[in-house]
């Protein structure tokens, strides 16, 4: 009884504890704000693509510059202009690609490939745009930022 009544007496919470729960309110807003909108925040844009086969370098992109070809691949990596977009076609021992670069986007897309029933590697977010890597697994292609890959967010096909 006696402990009813101090309850009673006292207030539900008190100065510190609604305190606590207000800091701990404000402390999940602000991870709710940075781990949903931290890709509106991120201004990191790729210089360009690099292509890379089997762990080689074949085709590098810069945007605004243009492409290079890599030695000895001349043969097997044609380029054509569809309206403000460039189709490079890589052909390697295991099959094709195309990817798509908009300069003026400065982006890169996988937009068709001959590697599996699903194409997964045409479905993933572009460089550019979000995207840090494009896997092609079974190709053996690799389209990486110019900047460098980043596997936070690693994409395969």
């Amino acid at each position: 009884m006696n402990r009813a009544r101090l309850v009673r007496e006292h207030r539900l919470f008190s100065g510190w504890d609604i305190l606590v729960y207000l800091l701990i309110a404000a402390l999940i807003v602000v991870l709710f704000v940075v781990f949903v909108f931290s890709d509106a925040f991120d201004t990191r844009d790729a210089r360009g693509v690099r292509v890379e086969a089997d762990g080689v370098t074949v085709y590098t992109y810069v945007f605004g510059e243009g492409g290079t070809i890599g030695e000895g691949w001349e043969s097997r990596i044609s380029q054509r202009q569809d309206g403000d977009v460039l189709l490079v076609r890589i052909q390697t021992e295991h099959g094709w690609n195309e990817l798509a670069i908009d300069d003026g986007a400065g982006t890169a897309v996988m937009r068709d490939a001959d590697c599996s029933f699903r194409k997964d590697c045409t479905v993933m977010q572009a460089i550019g745009e979000g995207g840090s890597v494009i896997i092609c697994i079974p190709n053996g292609l690799k389209v990486t930022p110019l900047d460098g890959e980043d596997l936070s967010m690693p994409s395969f096909g």
